[in-house]
């Protein structure tokens, strides 16, 4: 029996099916033919290298369009092979430009694509969502809490909530078990796509300290409005790959909601002290946004805050986000809970060190 994983060639979807083939599942990916290039060139680039042998069907298909743009056959095959659907389908975008396509890239074209197997073989389907469904709440959060009222961020927030719901809904009504994968704020080496722009502003935070500690005549000061001491919510995408196939068919998993997140995460200023004492870096500091908002910002610090204006309000969020039940299950699994210790962070500096630029970094090097 086949997993099907939607959102096959973003920055989450890659690096699952990468972790499936490695283990020998087959897999079949759903994915969109763009701008003249077919799916499978874009499923190609998107996974790389892959092990001799591996068992990869790709599918186009397109969650804006009636029936997901399959035809018969691909309903008919999908149905008769198709036990498990990894869902990291989505716009990530935190505004979109228009509603429409958004909402069904969220919600009904997974309802198309989960309804569309229900009655084959399809018995789970495993949501990945976003731990910031929780909003603008402060304080602990726990994995089963859900719409309580919350104030949202953004749009993204909000329909990944209604995303949820909406499936959980639907799986309930075709006897099929979903299970919600909430992360925290992905990293690690990403595709220069929207997926992928928390990673990468973060790998280009860091590269930029590098660049400061490297000028000849001193850094110029930089502080950074934010919570200083709350938590630095952030996790590699590795384990959160792991943790999906991991924990995607489980007997004791069934229904759950799986925050994952890192165990204890660290203070942002604690992350901030790490990062500068291993590239040699002084003269960085974060000021809390509440308490102090930042006086007679310099044009390096102004440049700096328009590059970041996109994640003030998680700069600023004091939240936490418990992970019992994700901790419990993957310890059975023989998946260590995850710590960002200082050697982790070092991994992360080197990574960020190692990736390419991507084009909004300009931002992040202007230092006129």
């Amino acid at each position: 029996m086949s997993f099907l994983v939607t959102g096959a060639t973003g920055f989450i979807g890659r690096e699952i099916v990468r972790r499936l083939l490695m283990a020998r599942r087959p897999v079949v990916a759903l994915a969109r033919r763009r701008d003249g290039v077919t799916a499978r060139e874009r499923m190609a680039a998107a996974v790389g290298r892959l092990p001799a042998n591996n068992d990869l069907d790709v599918v186009e298909g397109d969650f804006a369009l009636p029936e997901c743009g399959l035809g018969h056959g691909d309903w008919r095959r999908l149905r008769a092979t198709v036990e498990t659907v990894i869902n990291c389908a989505g716009d990530t975008r935190f505004e979109p430009d228009a509603m429409e396509p958004y909402v069904a890239g969220h919600i009904h074209g997974p309802l198309q694509l989960l309804e569309g197997l229900a009655g084959g073989r399809l018995a789970r389907w495993a949501q990945v969502s976003t731990a910031f469904v929780c909003g603008s709440r402060t304080g602990t959060i726990l994995e089963r809490d859900s719409d309580v009222g919350q104030i949202f961020h953004n749009t993204y927030e909000r329909v990944k909530l209604e995303a949820e719901r909406a499936i959980r809904a639907a799986g309930a009504g075709q006897s099929i078990d979903v299970r919600v994968f909430r992360p925290s704020i992905v990293v690690g080496t990403a595709p220069t796509t929207v997926g992928g722009n928390p990673s990468n502003l973060f790998f280009g935070f860091i590269r930029m300290l590098a660049a400061l500690g490297r000028m000849p005549d001193g850094a110029p000061p930089l502080r950074v409005e934010a919570a200083p001491s709350a938590p630095f919510n952030i996790v590699p995408v590795e384990y959160v790959a792991t943790s999906v196939v991991a924990l995607a068919e489980r007997g004791d998993g069934v229904g759950q909601t799986f925050h994952l997140v890192i165990r204890d995460a660290p203070t942002q200023d604690a992350v901030l002290r790490t990062i500068m004492g291993y590239l040699g870096v002084r003269g960085v500091c974060l000021v809390d946004a509440w308490r102090e908002p930042l006086k007679d910002p310099s044009p390096f610090e102004r440049a700096v805050a328009r590059a970041l204006e996109p994640y003030r309000a998680y700069l600023r969020q004091g939240v936490r986000f418990d992970d019992a039940t994700a901790a419990t299950l993957l310890q059975r699994c023989g998946v260590e809970r995850l710590a960002l210790s200082t050697e982790a962070l070092h991994t992360l500096v080197n990574e960020a060190l190692a990736a390419k630029n991507p084009s909004h970094e300009r931002a992040l090097a202007s230092v006129d």
